[in-house]
C-alpha cells in the first residue's frame, strides 16, 4: 500500500486548482492558442457576433482573420490569428494579431467593456487612471496595470508600442497608429447600440461567445423593461430635460452658457422609460447664452437631469441656473423637487461611473431611468444605481479598490431581472405626476426662434475622458452633447 504525504497531496491539489482556474478563465473564449501550419486554411471562428442594434461598427469573419470597422471614422482593422500569415487586405488602418495578449485603453468605457468580457488580465496600461471607478480596475491599477505616463509623450509612445492593441476614441491625441484602434460607442444613437459595442471589443480577444451571451441577456432585459414602461404610461408621461451649466473659463472665452442635450440615445432611453423628451432643436444640443432663455425653455419640464461637470449642491445648481429664490418660480421640476444628477457612483478621485458601466449595461440604465421617471412603478420602489435626487440631497456612493472581491472576474450587470420585478399600475394621483399633462405622448417641442442661443446644432465632440493632458476641460464641456 502506497502512502501519499500531505505535502505531496497539497502540491497535487494546488496544481489541479491552477489547471481548473486556467480552464475557467478560458471558458467562452475561442482559439486562445496560435495556429499551426495545419490550421492555416481552416475556418477558425465557429462562434461569430452579429451586429443588430449598433450602426457604427461591423465585423466580417474570414477563415483566419476578421475585418472590423469603425464606421464613424471609416477606420478598418484586420485582426488575424497569431501564427497565421498577415492577410493581403488593402486600405487597412491597423493589422492586429489576435487574441490580444496585452491591451491599453485611453477611455473609461473601453476599459469597462474589457472588464465586462472578463479579459482585464490582458490590460497592461490605462489612460485617465484617476477617473476609473470600477473597484477591480482600481485594484489592478495598484499592482498590475500601469497608468500611462501622460506627462511624457515619449514614454507614452513606448508604453503603447508594448501592447498588442491600444483602444482610443476619435479625437484622442495619439501619434502612434500601428496598433491604435478607435471606437465610437459613445456616438451610437441608442442605448442598446452603445452596449452592443461589447462585440466590437470581444473580436480582439476571441471572446465572441461571452459577448453574445452578455448582450443577449442585456437586450432581453431591456426589451422587457421597455415593454412594461412604454405601454403602461401612455397617459402619464413626464417631460424630461437633460441640462448642464458651464461656468466662464479660458476655454469658453470666459462666457458662461447653459445647455439642453438631445442626444439620440437619450431620446430613445426617455421614450422607452415611459416619458417624453424636451426637444429644442431636433439636433444634439442647444446652448443658451443667457439663463433666462434657458429657463424659458424649461418652463414646462417635469424632470431635469443635470450633467454639469461640476460638483455642487442643489442650492448652487439653482444659483447657476439663475434661480435665486425657488419659492418664487413655478417650474414643475423645481416645485416638485425633481432635479437629478447621474453622479451617485464615484471614485475617491471624483471619477463618475456614468462614463463606464451605463455604456456597457443598457438594461441597467433603462431600469435606473424608469425609477426616476416613475418612482412607484415597481412594488417597494426601485433602488437607484446612477441617478440621485439632488433636490433631496441623496447621498453619493464612493467606490474604492477595497470593494473589489475578484480582480479577474467578469463585471456583472447591475440590472435586476425584469421578469422577477413586481410592476404596479400607474396611479394618476401619485405625487410623482403632479402637474404632468395627461394623454401627451409626443416630445415637448420648444421653439427656440428668437432665443439667446450660441448654437442650435451638434458640436463636434472629442474623446470623452480621453486624456487629462491637452485640454480635458474642452473635452468634458462638449461631452454632454452626445454622451
Amino acid at each position: 500500500m502506497k502512502v501519499v504525504s500531505l505535502a505531496a497531496l497539497a502540491v497535487f491539489l494546488g496544481a489541479f486548482a491552477v489547471a481548473q482556474t486556467t480552464d475557467a478563465t478560458k471558458e467562452g473564449l475561442q482559439n486562445t492558442e496560435c495556429v499551426t501550419s495545419d490550421d492555416k486554411d481552416k475556418g477558425l471562428y465557429s462562434t461569430k457576433s452579429e451586429v443588430k442594434h449598433a450602426t457604427l461598427f461591423s465585423i466580417d469573419y474570414k477563415d483566419t482573420y476578421k475585418i472590423v470597422k469603425d464606421l464613424s471614422t471609416e477606420s478598418t482593422y484586420v485582426l488575424y490569428q497569431c501564427g497565421s500569415d498577415k492577410p493581403s487586405v488593402k486600405d487597412v488602418d491597423a493589422f492586429i494579431s489576435i487574441p490580444a495578449t496585452s491591451a491599453a485603453a485611453w477611455s473609461t468605457s473601453a476599459a469597462m467593456f474589457i472588464e465586462a468580457l472578463g479579459v482585464q488580465d490582458d490590460i497592461k496600461n490605462l489612460g485617465t487612471a484617476p477617473s476609473i471607478v470600477s473597484a477591480c480596475l482600481q485594484k489592478l491599477l495598484e499592482d498590475v496595470i500601469k497608468p500611462f505616463d501622460e506627462g511624457n509623450a515619449t514614454s507614452v509612445d513606448e508604453q503603447e508600442q508594448e501592447n498588442t492593441v491600444v483602444f482610443n476614441m476619435p479625437g484622442g491625441e495619439d501619434a502612434n497608429t500601428t496598433n491604435t484602434v478607435y471606437s465610437s460607442e459613445y456616438l451610437e444613437g441608442s442605448a442598446l447600440g452603445r452596449s452592443e459595442w461589447v462585440k466590437f471589443f470581444a473580436a480582439f480577444f476571441n471572446a465572441e461567445e461571452r459577448a453574445n451571451s452578455l448582450f443577449e441577456d442585456i437586450e432581453a432585459n431591456y426589451q422587457c423593461l421597455e415593454d412594461k414602461a412604454s405601454k403602461e404610461f401612455n397617459e402619464l408621461r413626464p417631460v424630461v430635460a437633460w441640462t448642464s451649466y458651464a461656468a466662464p473659463t479660458e476655454f469658453n472665452n470666459n462666457t458662461a452658457y447653459w445647455q439642453i442635450s438631445y442626444a439620440d440615445y437619450k431620446y430613445d432611453l426617455v421614450r422607452d422609460a415611459g416619458a417624453r423628451m424636451l426637444n429644442t432643436t431636433g439636433e444634439q444640443a442647444t446652448m443658451f447664452s443667457s439663463s433666462k432663455a434657458f429657463l424659458d425653455a424649461l418652463e414646462d419640464v417635469d424632470i431635469a437631469i443635470d450633467e454639469s461637470f461640476v460638483d455642487y449642491n442643489y442650492k448652487e445648481l439653482l444659483k447657476n441656473y439663475g434661480i435665486s429664490d425657488p419659492s418664487k418660480v413655478n417650474y414643475p421640476w423645481v416645485t416638485n423637487s425633481r432635479v437629478y444628477r447621474p453622479d451617485r457612483i464615484q471614485s475617491t478621485a471624483g471619477g463618475l461611473d456614468w462614463f463606464e458601466a451605463p455604456v456597457a449595461f443598457a438594461d441597467a440604465l433603462l431600469q435606473d431611468l424608469i425609477g426616476v421617471v416613475h418612482p412607484n412603478f415597481v412594488k417597494g420602489g426601485s433602488e437607484a444605481i446612477w441617478f440621485r435626487n439632488l433636490a433631496e440631497d441623496d447621498s453619493v456612493t464612493v467606490v474604492s479598490a477595497s470593494d473589489c472581491k475578484d480582480m479577474y472576474a467578469q463585471r456583472k450587470d447591475p440590472a435586476k431581472s425584469c421578469s422577477s420585478m413586481d410592476f404596479l399600475s400607474p396611479n394618476p394621483s401619485d405625487s410623482a405626476y403632479s402637474g404632468v399633462q395627461a394623454s401627451q405622448t409626443q416630445d415637448l417641442v420648444y421653439d427656440i426662434s428668437g432665443s439667446e442661443i450660441i448654437n442650435g446644432e451638434e458640436t463636434s465632440a472629442t474623446a470623452p475622458r480621453a486624456s487629462f493632458a491637452g485640454g480635458l476641460t474642452i473635452v468634458i464641456a462638449l461631452l454632454a452633447m452626445v454622451w
